[in-house]
C-alpha cells in the first residue's frame, strides 16, 4: 500500500468488504504493508511510471455505498491523500491499524510489531502492493517488500487469527491461478485448501482477496460475508463476483 493510492476504487472495494466481514462479527486488524516508492517506479524526472491511484470510485457504482464513496473520493482528491486520512475517517469502526513503513532491512522487527499490534483481533487484513510472494521474487530483493511472506501468514494462523490477503491477478487462467495459490498456502502454511475462499473485484484492475480461516467458524463467517456482498448492490453492479 502506498499513500498515493489512498481513496481509489481499490480502497472502495476492500473497505466495503471489511465492513461486510465486520457485520459477521469479526474484530478486524488492518496491516497496510505500507511501503516507500521504489526507484524503479519513477521516471528520470521523478514522476511515477504507473498512476494506479488515478482510478477513483466511478460514479455508476457509488450506489453500493454512497457514504464510503464520497469519503474516499474526498480523500483521494485532497492534498492530504494518505493512509492516515483513511484511518482518521474511521470507516471500519473499532478496527486496529498498523501503518509503519515496511523496508527490506527492518522486516523481521516490523512483523513482530504487527503481531503484537493485532494480538486482540480475530481477522488480520494484509494489504501489500502485489500480494503473496511469488517464485520470481527473492526474499532479499528490493521488490520483496511488495509481497506478503508465507511465514507471516502462518504466524497469524498459528496464533488463532484468520487472514485476508490482497492479491494482484497474474496472467494465468483463473482456475490455475487460484489452484496455484491454494497449493502454495497448503505447502507453506499447512492450511486445508478446502477452507480457503476468494472474492474478486474487477473495477480498475482485477483484485482478488484470499480468505484463510483459522477455524471452521471463521470459514463460515467468511462465506456469509462474501455471499452477502455478491448478493448486495456490489454484486448487482458487477463490482465483485
Amino acid at each position: 500500500m502506498q499513500d498515493r493510492y489512498a481513496g481509489d476504487v481499490g480502497d472502495y472495494g476492500k473497505i466495503g468488504l471489511l465492513k461486510f466481514l465486520q457485520t459477521q462479527g469479526f474484530t478486524i486488524g488492518v496491516n497496510w504493508y505500507r511501503v516507500p516508492v521504489l526507484d524503479n517506479e519513477k521516471k528520470e524526472d521523478g514522476t511515477y511510471k504507473q498512476l494506479d491511484g488515478k482510478y477513483l470510485v466511478p460514479l455508476p457504482i457509488w450506489e453500493c455505498d454512497p457514504q464510503l464513496a464520497e469519503i474516499l473520493t474526498n480523500i483521494a482528491q485532497s492534498k492530504k491523500r494518505s493512509v492516515a486520512e483513511i484511518q482518521k475517517a474511521d470507516l471500519i469502526p473499532g478496527a486496529i491499524y498498523y501503518d509503519d513503513y515496511l523496508t527490506l532491512d527492518v522486516r523481521h522487527e516490523w512483523h513482530e510489531k504487527a503481531l503484537k499490534r493485532f494480538k486482540d483481533v480475530e481477522l488480520v487484513f494484509m494489504d501489500p502492493d502485489n500480494g503473496l510472494l511469488v517464485k520470481s521474487v527473492g526474499k532479499g530483493s528490493a521488490r520483496s517488500i511488495k509481497y506478503v511472506f508465507y511465514e507471516e501468514v502462518k504466524d497469524y494462523i498459528d496464533a488463532g487469527k484468520s487472514v485476508l490477503v490482497y492479491n494482484h491477478r497474474c496472467r494465468k487462467p483463473e482456475n490455475k491461478y487460484f489452484d496455484d495459490i491454494k497449493d502454495r498456502l497448503y505447502d507453506n502454511v499447512k492450511i486445508n485448501t478446502g477452507l480457503i475462499q476468494t472474492i474478486t473485484f474487477s473495477k480498475g484492475t482485477t483484485r482478488d482477496y484470499i480468505a484463510i480461516p483459522a477455524s471452521k467458524k471463521h470459514c463460515d463467517m467468511f462465506k456469509a460475508a462474501f455471499d452477502d456482498m455478491r448478493e448486495n448492490m456490489w454484486g448487482k453492479f458487477g463490482v465483485c463476483r
